[in-house]
């Protein structure tokens, strides 16, 4: 997974690319709330959807946090979500204490600069201080999810799928595509970097297009 992350997203979009593949990129209305967030894990997936419900809590979101494990990235499908958080400090809390790697979430967040102290690298759709109890909660976990995409409307998450997030955004690898595509990640790093210091030596850039077939 190592590999993957060190590769970058932007490497990672360009071998789906050539490989005729849509790349998985989710929505760019997606941003972090901290600089420099860099993360990859595992897909735990959550899916929720708003209804109005009576009391202290989201019972099942608490269930799906309690089964989280150490490395997983929690991808929170807020699917009609509107204006509510999916999670504050409490439950970030938890997350961070179970070794989440990342948390990426279709919906919003709040208690913002908590979770920033936390050190929680979260990647979220919104803001906002209005809680979900009572108005959206959790109904299903560790299912196949659709989340807001760049370039297409939705993309679909399965647990267990690999989430890589660096500073130019978020994108997903299939897990049966994992092993393959980070074999081509370390070809075409390899590539890139041979190309960069050609660039910097003074090669044209259509020379050096000729040469290493990308940039």
């Amino acid at each position: 997974m190592q590999l993957l992350l060190d590769a970058g997203t932007a490497v990672i979009s360009d071998i789906f690319d050539s490989n005729g593949i849509l790349p998985p990129v989710l929505s760019e209305r997606f941003f972090a709330i901290q600089q420099g967030t860099r993360f990859v894990g595992p897909a735990f997936t959550i899916l929720g959807s708003s209804v109005t419900f009576h009391g202290a809590g989201d019972r099942e979101k608490l269930a799906a946090i309690d089964g989280m494990g150490q490395g997983v990235v929690p991808v929170w499908a807020g699917s009609d979500i509107h204006g509510v958080c999916c999670f504050g400090d409490l439950l970030g809390e938890a997350m961070k204490i179970r070794g989440c790697a990342g948390v990426v979430v279709d919906g919003g967040v709040r208690d913002v600069s908590y979770l920033r102290e936390l050190m929680l690298p979260v990647v979220t759709r919104y803001r906002t201080p209005a809680q979900a109890i009572g108005r959206w909660k959790v109904t299903a976990h560790q299912v196949p999810v659709q989340v807001r995409g760049a370039l297409t409307e939705w993309v679909t998450v399965n647990p267990g799928d690999l989430v890589v997030a660096d500073e130019d955004g978020v994108l997903i690898v299939p897990a049966s595509d994992a092993d393959s595509v980070s074999a081509e990640a370390a070809r075409w790093a390899g590539a890139e970097s041979e190309a960069r210091d050609a660039i910097r030596r003074g090669m044209p850039l259509v020379t050096a297009l000729d040469r290493y077939g990308h940039l």
